[in-house]
């Protein structure tokens, strides 16, 4: 789901959630847990090699794109207004360094279904998608899931499945359906964050890997991602600023890690 680039403010106030993250955050050799020493040495130091330049290409074809899209924002407003292509390919697709992270992710644990809330354009997705077996997607917008479908037409990729309209109507729609990793970048505001966190708890397995997005954009974001820490089910949190990587394995001890990325 899109999300709006932050104000001024917000990014004063990103600045400093910033130096306090890198300020507290380990790099390699200060991390003693397994599960977070494996993370670095499977994920993170992996994630440097993976390399999709047809991927970026279709970034750059969403870039220059002046199409015009009659974008209904369910995480905003849920007002629908018209909003550019290009606009929403400069603000809301994850950078390459993190897209590859999370591909070096699934590489690496291997879940057999994935599952993304906020398709956006699908670029993500399709790194994603690269290591994945199977992924579902979900997305509040119609005419931006159809753009997402037309990039990966042009890149050959199949094993993604969407499912388009507000998350609180359509997460039903996955029924019992379990996932190994799910990757939530809805909407991004506390109570919705916590709900969908709730509710797709009954589509994780114990071993379940949870990843959020923009845990640190907000206030609100910040908030969620401290509650979801605090939760008695969630095991291991790696914070690597942008993204929050949750382990639910109940064979793990309970530790919370800030990691250089």
């Amino acid at each position: 789901m899109i999300s709006l680039s932050p104000n001024p403010y917000s990014k004063i106030r990103i600045a400093f959630s910033y130096l306090s993250y890198y300020l507290k955050a380990k790099r390699r050799h200060g991390v003693h847990s397994p599960f977070a020493y494996s993370f670095v040495e499977e994920v993170i130091l992996k994630a440097r090699y993976i390399n999709y330049p047809k991927i970026e290409q279709q970034r750059r074809e969403f870039r220059k794109s002046n199409k015009v899209l009659n974008f209904t924002d369910y995480g905003k407003s849920g007002n629908t207004f018209k909003k550019k292509v290009s606009t929403i390919a400069k603000n809301s697709l994850k950078s390459p360094k993190y897209a590859k992270l999370l591909s070096s992710a699934i590489a690496y644990y291997k879940p057999k279904n994935v599952l993304e809330l906020g398709t956006s354009l699908g670029i993500t997705t399709a790194y994603m998608a690269k290591s994945a077996n199977n992924i579902t997607t979900m997305e509040g917008d119609a005419s931006v899931v159809a753009q997402a479908n037309q990039g990966w037409d042009n890149l050959d990729i199949s094993n993604i499945k969407t499912i388009i309209g507000n998350f609180d109507e359509t997460l039903s729609q996955l029924d019992n359906q379990k996932f190994d990793l799910i990757y939530i970048d809805g909407n991004h505001k506390y109570e919705p964050t916590i709900r969908y966190f709730d509710n797709l708890l009954d589509n994780a397995f114990a071993t379940t890997l949870f990843i959020f997005d923009d845990i640190h954009y907000s206030e609100d974001m910040e908030k969620a991602w401290e509650h979801v820490k605090n939760q008695p089910n969630v095991k291991v949190t790696i914070d690597l600023f942008f993204l929050g990587f949750v382990s639910l394995d109940p064979t793990l001890t309970k530790q919370n890690h800030s990691l250089r990325y």
